[in-house]
């Protein structure tokens, strides 16, 4: 991480949050969001919130320190190592919304929590933009990211890139599934159906978060080539 990403968060972390912002609720509209698709979720109003090209340069600089401050990896009860890590934020989800709300004025403040509170209000960040590609669509989310490691040599990864690709693997893979009611027919009996809690199109938005925006450009051409099959990194299952 850069000198003056970590000297934007220390500022931001020092100064910005008041008592009052600190208190704020994040809403139920953004609750899904990781922390940094949280500032991106600010972004995206900036034309109805009229926010000023500083304004909009420090949203910029918070969600890279938010989206770069990666994940810390604790260890869970376990036999293998790489079956026990789990994912945790550095930031929270709280703490960046606050530290996003800090960066506007008062009466922009007031419009963008009556915006995230309406009930119809549906929030889209760029970090979810990509669509998954249909050469990866049968793939679980966490084999798509495998997708991601097998192509190293194609394109161009670095070592740090590949170990951070397959950590994201593991938490992917081992994040607990939820569990929705089913039922068949109408009158059918109803039974548990097991979902990931990761989407696929977020573990391919995060997969791409990793690569450089030429990599990335490369990844998605390469994915959504006609005929392209995908293999899976063997050494991600050991």
């Amino acid at each position: 991480m850069s000198s003056n990403i970590l000297v934007t968060t220390a500022l931001l972390a020092m100064v910005s949050i008041t008592p009052a912002l600190a208190q704020e609720q994040v809403p139920a509209s953004l609750e899904s969001f990781k922390p940094h698709e949280v500032v991106e979720a600010f972004t995206t109003e900036a034309k109805t919130l009229a926010l000023a090209p500083d304004q909009l340069r420090r949203l910029d600089s918070l969600h890279v320190a938010v989206r770069d401050e990666r994940h810390r990896w604790a260890r869970g009860p376990g036999i293998k190592a790489h079956e026990t890590l789990k994912m945790k934020p550095m930031i929270s989800r709280e703490r960046a919304y606050a530290d996003a709300l800090s960066i506007l004025t008062p009466d922009q403040r007031q419009a963008v929590v009556q915006r995230f509170e309406d009930p119809d209000y549906v929030p889209s960040v760029p970090s979810l933009a990509s669509t998954v590609p249909t050469s990866l669509e049968s793939l679980k989310p966490h084999e798509i990211v495998q997708a991601f490691v097998a192509e190293r040599q194609g394109l161009g990864l670095t070592d740090g890139q590949v170990k951070d690709l397959q950590a994201l693997h593991v938490a992917v893979r081992d994040e607990p599934h939820r569990y929705t009611e089913k039922q068949h027919g109408g009158k059918g009996p109803r039974h548990l159906m097991m979902e990931p809690m990761i989407s696929k199109r977020r573990a391919y938005n995060d997969a791409l978060s990793y690569l450089t925006p030429e990599q990335q450009n490369r990844a998605d051409k390469q994915f959504r080539a006609a005929g392209y099959k995908p293999v899976l990194d063997e050494a991600t299952k050991q």
